[in-house]
């Protein structure tokens, strides 16, 4: 911008214009041109170093119709500081627009990294949830697997047991009906030893033998008894 001289390095204070197209003070330039040209006709620009005439010719010595192409070499510039104004307002509303925007970017930096801390926990949380969940799962499914091979291996060993309890059912039936026959057979053979044989005429003799005569006849046959049976010849 041309608001501030460069020969001050201030505010322009009725600004001037040179060929170049440079901005001055009017009493910066002036200062300028007295302590620099050294003819009193000509002087260089104080920033490009340009060359430039400070004198002009009388004009009442020239002719009218050549006039308007003199112009003078320090011409007055009026600069409009209502829009310099204008516009210092709106750059000091858009540093302060900008100043807001860096504190709000810087909160919502902090909020940012807060809640991406927090995602990332949750993120966390939720795969090893997820592991969890993958571990219980299978653990089910062994857990079913293994509870239907163990009832696989129970209806097998009910029937086992079934079969077996039939054969041991069968087997107390049999011994049961052999004892029964047995028994029988048994009592029959008891009977047949317990029956008396018939009363013959030998028989009563020596049932009518005195007691002597019985202990003769065992001296003679020590096997003899009261008991022993004596057959008809």
């Amino acid at each position: 911008m041309a608001g501030q001289c460069t020969i001050c390095l201030s505010e322009m204070k009725d600004p001037v214009c040179i060929p170049c197209g440079h901005l001055y003070c009017s009493q910066c330039l002036s200062d300028y041109i007295a302590s620099s040209s050294e003819d009193g006709y000509t002087t260089l620009c104080p920033t490009c170093r340009a060359l430039f005439s400070i004198v002009s010719p009388e004009l009442t010595c020239l002719p009218k119709h050549v006039h308007r192409y003199i112009t003078p070499s320090i011409r007055r510039v009026y600069l409009d500081s209502s829009a310099v104004q204008s516009l210092q307002q709106k750059l000091v509303a858009s540093q302060n627009q900008v100043r807001n925007l860096k504190k709000e970017s810087e909160r919502l930096m902090l909020f940012c990294e807060k809640y991406q801390n927090a995602s990332d926990v949750h993120a966390d949380g939720e795969a090893k949830a997820r592991l969890e969940v993958e571990r219980l799962t299978r653990l089910l499914r062994e857990q079913k697997l293994a509870t239907e091979e163990a009832e696989e291996e129970t209806l097998e060993w009910k029937e086992r047991h079934d079969d077996l309890k039939k054969q041991l059912n069968e087997a107390s039936k049999k011994p049961s009906r052999k004892r029964g026959s047995n028994a029988r057979d048994h009592s029959q053979n008891n009977d047949s030893h317990n029956i008396s044989p018939p009363t013959t005429p030998r028989r009563r003799v020596i049932r009518d033998l005195p007691s002597r005569s019985k202990k003769k006849l065992r001296t003679i046959s020590p096997d003899l008894t009261d008991e022993t049976p004596f057959w008809p010849l």
